[in-house]
């Protein structure tokens, strides 16, 4: 407020002086104050279509501007690529929501080269030196190339498979490790062949029947069975029950909020709309999976101590530990979830896909089963110990590894400023490596996109085909390099080995003739035609289209059982 005082001048008798004391803002020259009046006019007076033209233009210029940058000067700029891959996440996005990045990635290492530029900050790698300088690369267990931000649904803890620090990592991995020790799967067995036993009296039961049993729900129960009772002692019964159980569902409705949720980390601005871009099944699902997962780890925490049986919670919270806290038992509850999905749908479909494929080779598939009964007398006498002898079983599941390989994401890594395979790579840019690409790259393998078990096997057996000498076995690491390494893949591989040659030893399968055999896709079905066997995966047809190039994901077969009697 400005105040005013007058007082009569000495100077300039019967006049009065008026001194007022104003704001210094107020004391603006009159030049100024003018300009500043016009301007603020002149803004009162912009239309909303100026507005949006203003907008408009900015806008323009900002995406202009980051163009040119992301073209010419980012230091991933001198690496070859679609355009539009260079100067936006949208083709990212668009290839890994309709289920084809592994295929579009392909396709642009074919066109563009071994490297490839994929994102505005990142590349992807094909050679096999470019795997090993990515992912095993390691200094006292620490990755030189830390985990990409990829999947984080943790809720603040990110777990094992989650974790991007590579110090936490290697906490976590070092405490879980002794779970998956020689002696510690040797323990788990009894578990193991319980579930694998029960599935073939099941199959036994109903599989001979005249439409036959779908067999992908059959193996998600018995990969799902075991690996509940292994992680946390929690007994699901779907393979005795026949009927697939709560968690089970919610946990396929979560997929295509988990695919979202991946392509929206690229996307900072609409992260956090995420729940927006769903179905409302999809959280719903998601917000069940997490519930139940939370209430058997709370009834494994209660059981500590008075256990059946041993499981790898055992290693995660002994029965000596003291009762954890909410913050250790929040990382409680996510280990034990990416521990539980892990030893369940890798399994379920390389035992699907394993006899899925040699179904298809019915000369390979009676190979196969003729090995396996000739070095068993007793059906018990198939363990995981007793399966190591067995070359084209062994073979066999190292082909559907390949061909069924799980890491189509490229498991993205940053740089730390490093070099892979000759080219320097900045600090901060991202990297990958297309494993799906190289597993179906004939550079790499002789019909690549064939079941050919042959390649696996050693010069000196019978089945050994001089066609595969030159291919890349020794570069396919199929549970990743490094310290990232899947820890479970000895069990994984106990479990797996198991599972076929029980049902080989006391069963024998063969495809319904009525029934398809389909890969079912987020957007499409390729079925399989019986036409061109010879061809392995180039016999893979849908609404007369070619798929051959299409990665085939949750195959469906249908199949009949029949039980050997006496063995």
């Amino acid at each position: 407020m400005s105040t005013s005082v007058s007082r009569q001048s000495n100077s300039f008798p019967g006049f009065f002086v008026s001194v007022v004391h104003t704001r210094p803002s107020q004391l603006l020259p009159t030049a100024m104050a003018f300009p500043l009046r016009e301007s603020l006019e002149c803004v009162a007076g912009i239309t909303a279509i100026q507005w949006t033209t203003l907008a408009l233009g900015a806008v323009s210029l900002y995406a202009s501007v980051r163009c040119f940058y992301h073209l010419y000067l980012h230091p991933a700029s001198r690496f070859p690529g679609p355009k539009l891959a260079a100067i936006s996440n949208v083709w990212y996005a668009y290839y890994w929501v309709t289920g084809k990045y592994p295929m579009a990635i392909a396709k642009a290492l074919n066109k563009y080269g071994d490297v490839v530029r994929i994102g505005p900050n990142e590349l992807v790698f094909i050679s096999p030196k470019a795997a090993s300088d990515i992912y095993a690369s390691h200094t006292k267990h620490m990755e030189h190339f830390p985990k990409a931000k990829f999947v984080d649904l943790g809720g603040g803890d990110k777990g094992l498979t989650w974790e991007t620090d590579p110090a936490k990592h290697r906490d976590v991995a070092k405490r879980i490790a002794p779970a998956f020790s020689v002696k510690s799967i040797r323990s788990k067995e009894p578990t193991m062949h319980k579930y694998i036993d029960l599935f073939v009296w099941k199959m036994r039961e109903v599989g001979g029947q005249q439409g036959g049993i779908e067999l992908r729900t059959w193996t998600d129960w018995v990969a799902m069975d075991i690996s509940a009772e292994l992680a946390y002692g929690h007994e699901m019964h779907q393979v005795e029950r026949a009927k697939t159980a709560p968690f089970l569902d919610s946990l396929w409705g979560v997929n295509f909020f988990v695919a979202i949720h991946q392509i929206l980390h690229r996307f900072p601005l609409l992260s956090p709309l995420q729940y927006a871009f769903v179905p409302p099944a999809a959280i719903v699902s998601e917000l069940r999976a997490r519930s139940l997962n939370r209430a058997k780890l709370e009834q494994r925490i209660a059981q500590r101590g008075a256990t059946k049986h041993a499981d790898h919670f055992d290693q995660l919270s002994p029965a000596s530990a003291p009762d954890p806290m909410p913050r250790e038992k929040k990382h409680l509850e996510v280990v034990a979830a990416q521990l539980l999905i892990a030893g369940y749908e890798p399994i379920s479909s390389q035992f699907l896909c394993t006899l899925m494929f040699s179904l298809q080779e019915p000369k390979l598939h009676q190979q196969l089963v003729d090995e396996i009964r000739s070095a068993f007398a007793r059906y018990e006498d198939i363990t995981p110990d007793a399966l190591a002898g067995l070359p084209l079983l062994h073979a066999a599941l190292l082909e559907t590894l390949r061909l069924t390989f799980i890491g189509g994401g490229g498991l993205p890594r940053v740089s730390p400023g490093a070099t892979v395979d000759g080219h320097h790579i900045p600090r901060g840019v991202g990297v990958q490596y297309a494993h799906w690409a190289f597993t179906r790259s004939p550079r790499y393998f002789h019909e690549p996109r064939c079941f050919r078990p042959q390649r696996w096997l050693p010069a000196d057996h019978p089945a050994w085909d001089p066609a595969f000498a030159s291919d890349a076995t020794e570069h396919f690491f199929p549970f990743s390099q490094g310290p990232r390494s899947c820890p479970g893949m000895g069990l994984r591989g106990a479990r797996r080995g198991c599972l076929l040659p029980r049902c080989s030893g006391r069963l024998t399968s063969s495809p319904c003739p009525a029934k398809s055999r389909s890969f079912l896709r987020t957007r499409f079905a390729c079925t399989a035609c019986g036409a061109n066997r010879s061809s392995g995966f180039g016999c893979f047809r849908g609404r007369n289209r070619d798929l051959t190039n299409e990665a085939p994901s949750r195959p469906s077969l249908s199949c009949r059982w029949k039980d050997l009697g006496g063995r």
